[in-house]
């Protein structure tokens, strides 16, 4: 059954398991062709990988099959940026907002497009986009604004480990164990860690 393999990419995406999330996607889209939740998930699923040419062509075919559904224009813009294609990325956003004028993942998702648009015009050498959601003033106002990582920054641990991210994005890697991190990177990223966004399907 399709909804069974969907469930199970849910599960294996939560988990951080993004290759099995894949194969899982993958068996319920040959189960379930026109299901265009599935390839919106694999293309999340994807992008986690930094696979960001499939996650395209997913988010792609995604809003080829359901072109009204505003959280497929999310993918697209998501894929383009990971792609540095920064004014192919705000056309998907804006068009996303077109159809769904309140999601703030597409709100977000634009202006991070246009940001980047106008850094890689002014020649600054191209971020990781994990690095890039660790930059400036606005990553402290987002982790304050979300109640899930709001009680976080009373943890001095944890702000330290912020602090040594932002001064140095490659030390993300030391330390994506703490599941405080995965949290604050979801928030950062407009990701729900816990789900690959299967809402909708």
């Amino acid at each position: 059954m399709a909804d069974e393999a969907k469930a199970k990419g849910n599960a294996a995406f939560s988990s951080g398991d993004f290759n099995a999330a894949v194969t899982h996607f993958t068996e319920a889209i040959n189960l379930a062709p026109t299901n265009h939740v599935l390839y919106s998930n694999r293309s999340a699923a994807y992008a986690s990988l930094n696979k960001y040419s499939e996650a395209l062509a997913d988010a792609k075919k995604t809003v080829e099959v359901k072109p009204d559904w505003g959280k497929g224009y999310s993918r697209l813009g998501a894929a383009h940026v990971g792609l540095g294609q920064y004014s192919d990325a705000i056309s998907a956003y804006k068009r996303g907002l077109e159809i769904d004028p309140n999601n703030e993942a597409l709100k977000s998702g634009l202006a991070d497009a246009q940001a980047g648009a106008a850094r890689s015009r002014a020649g600054a050498p191209p971020m990781n986009p994990f690095g890039d959601a660790f930059s400036g003033p606005e990553m402290w106002a987002k982790l304050t604004a979300d109640p899930s990582t709001r009680a976080f920054l009373q943890q001095p641990d944890f702000v330290k480990m912020m602090q040594e991210i932002q001064t140095n994005p490659s030390n993300l890697n030391l330390y994506l164990k703490d599941q405080r991190v995965m949290q604050a990177l979801g928030v950062l990223l407009n990701v729900k860690l816990r789900g690959a966004g299967g809402s909708g399907g």
